[in-house]
């Protein structure tokens, strides 16, 4: 599968990969739900529908509807996608095709062209993701039964975790702390920055008192091991430098259809439109 697919699979996947030290090594949970992810990053095309919401203290500071097929047969990719933060509302379309991926937004007439192989970031990431994954089971191997498996009549599994308070350990506390903590630092060194494609959520600057509260997953396995519907839930506190209180709720729902049957045909780009964009300005 085109790896842009396995990073939108991702935005639900390496969250929980992200929340996953909190996962129980549970064989028939645990291994069910791991070999279901690799048997989906294999598909050679698949049509995504992917919802995000971030709330802070129950309201919404950024939200983002996409769709994402893939055809890597065919080499073509197209993402649709619609961003919202308190004030701001973006549309775009992003196609990859002969090697580039093309941006398109609502209000500008200018088709952006990026140049995929000259990516400073691309590299063979197969080691890295074996060493994760490895590093993933020692971690979990403490945690028993906590992923539960349910199967339907119609083949089809739904896994289920869900940890709260004390179940969840100590490591994982300690590592979102880090990670909100860098996370802010980078919204520091990049809020003078400005961009035609980004739009930022104002996320509060959690100082201290950091804790997750709360982590679960709902994902459906079908009867040939791909992942059909998959939801993500955290809920981080905790306070400011000023002493304030924050409750984070992030949300993120996937839909996955046409696994192996998502044809996709390069669009017509207006070449006079066409302006090269470096990566990471």
């Amino acid at each position: 599968m085109n790896k842009k697919l396995l990073a939108v699979i991702g935005i639900s996947g390496t969250l929980m990969l992200g929340s996953v030290y909190s996962i129980s090594a549970n064989t028939s949970g645990y291994e069910l739900y791991k070999e279901a992810l690799k048997k989906t990053h294999s598909a050679e095309s698949a049509t995504l529908n992917v919802n995000l919401k971030i709330e802070d203290n129950k309201k919404t500071i950024l939200s983002s509807q996409s769709t994402f097929q893939s055809d890597s047969i065919n080499q073509v990719n197209y993402i649709t996608t619609r961003l919202a933060n308190e004030s701001e509302v973006s549309n775009m379309n992003l196609y990859k095709q002969g090697g580039n991926w093309f941006v398109m937004k609502d209000g500008l007439d200018t088709v952006y062209k990026m140049d995929t192989s000259k990516n400073p970031h691309h590299s063979d990431t197969a080691e890295l993701k074996d060493d994760v994954e490895n590093l993933i089971d020692v971690i979990t191997k403490n945690l028993q039964q906590q992923i539960t498996v349910a199967e339907k009549k119609n083949g089809n599994h739904v896994i289920e975790l869900n940890l709260t308070g004390k179940e969840i350990p100590l490591s994982a506390n300690a590592l979102s702390t880090l990670m909100i903590k860098h996370a802010v630092m980078i919204q520091d060194n990049n809020e003078t920055e400005k961009s035609d494609f980004h739009i930022k959520a104002e996320l509060p600057k959690l100082d201290h008192e950091i804790t997750v509260k709360q982590v679960k997953l709902t994902a459906q396995v079908n009867n040939e091991n791909f992942i059909e519907q998959q939801t993500v839930k955290v809920i981080v506190t905790g306070k400011d430098k000023q002493g304030a209180s924050h409750e984070l709720i992030f949300y993120i729902n996937l839909n996955a259809t046409d696994y192996n049957q998502t044809t996709l045909t390069p669009v017509e780009i207006p070449v006079v439109k066409v302006v090269e964009f470096k990566h990471g300005r």
